[in-house]
């Protein structure tokens, strides 16, 4: 019997017209190189693919699909969506990750919801570019205030772009509107589309399945010198209460960007696949079982004043461990 294909990742960026969102896909096809990302976006033109990328010879793929040598894809949407997502579901090596740039002017959170409908892709989150010179304005004026700010708030995570046009007073009194406008959304600030990759898609897992995975300091090395992030790691060999472990995702602090881990629930044989954007999250089942039972939860969150209690991943999660075990 043939096993299921586990569903496809997708990340979806929403923004306004200008706001940013080419410029942080050319910085992703350039820089990503942990899963095999399929990109689908309006026009081929838009995106700056060097030369060097793209791969000689690529049979079998269909019309409207470049294979790129780093073991990306590039797919124009056209005029329909859902067909673009079907042609992605018949590619005979379908792609870890699916990453549509939304239009300018639509609602990235329809474009999840359209992706998840089928069952074949898993929303891994809504990223909707801030430009932080012009937002504000645009969220007033009469006639696409009401768009942006249906964006803002349909987003999972906010990336600040142009930065570096505003003065740091503009930017923290950008912060604290965003704050009201979109409550609870994390922020992150980047220039020229220049951020870590695992901020966007997702940290990866890596020893997380290996056999004795050994956690690292929960003031683990810095992802990103320049933005000040840090991983963390919550590793135990004993099950997890499922109630007690979504109120711990529901509670963790705002400078929490992103999770990824494989999870016991009390109760259950096989781990579950945990994934969490801003503040979207899913517990879900992985395509195999695994014989390890040991849990583990990577996360990358925004390093804070020293004044500040640091976050410390295992006092975050100790109570969603099962009082049975």
């Amino acid at each position: 019997m043939l096993t299921p294909r586990p569903p496809i990742a997708l990340t979806v960026l929403g923004g306004f017209l200008g706001a940013g969102k080419t410029t942080l896909l050319n910085h992703l096809l350039r820089t990503q190189q942990r899963e095999r990302v399929l990109v689908m976006v309006n026009d081929f033109g838009s995106i700056n693919i060097d030369a060097q990328l793209i791969a000689q010879g690529a049979p079998g793929l269909p019309d409207g699909i470049i294979n790129l040598a780093n073991g990306c894809a590039c797919c124009a949407i056209g005029g329909d969506l859902m067909q673009a997502f079907l042609k992605v579901l018949s590619l005979p090596v379908p792609p870890d990750r699916v990453v549509v740039e939304a239009s300018g002017v639509g609602d990235p959170a329809r474009i999840a919801a359209m992706g998840r409908s089928g069952g074949r892709f898993r929303s891994d989150g809504v990223i909707t570019v801030v430009d932080a010179q012009a937002v504000q304005t645009l969220a007033q004026d009469r006639y696409v205030g009401d768009t942006v700010l249906a964006q803002l708030r349909s987003a999972d995570l906010l990336l600040l772009s142009k930065t570096d046009l505003v003065t740091p007073e503009d930017l923290a009194t950008l912060h604290a509107w965003l704050c009201t406008q979109a409550p609870g959304v994390p922020a992150l600030e980047s220039h020229h589309g220049e951020i870590d990759p695992s901020l966007i898609l997702g940290p990866v897992l890596g020893a997380a399945q290996a056999e004795n995975a050994v956690a690292p300091s929960p003031t683990g090395p810095e992802i990103d010198h320049a933005a000040r992030f840090a991983s963390h790691s919550f590793t135990t060999a004993h099950p997890l209460q499922r109630q007690a472990l979504e109120a711990a995702l529901d509670a963790l602090p705002v400078h929490v960007m992103r999770a990824k881990g494989m999870v016991f629930l009390e109760g259950e044989d096989a781990p579950r696949v945990l994934q969490l954007c801003g503040r979207r999250w899913s517990i879900e089942r992985p395509g195999a079982a695994q014989n390890n039972r040991r849990s583990r939860i990577v996360l990358i969150a925004a390093r804070r004043r020293p004044d500040v209690t640091p976050f410390n991943a295992w006092s975050h999660f100790e109570g969603a461990l099962a009082t049975s075990s």
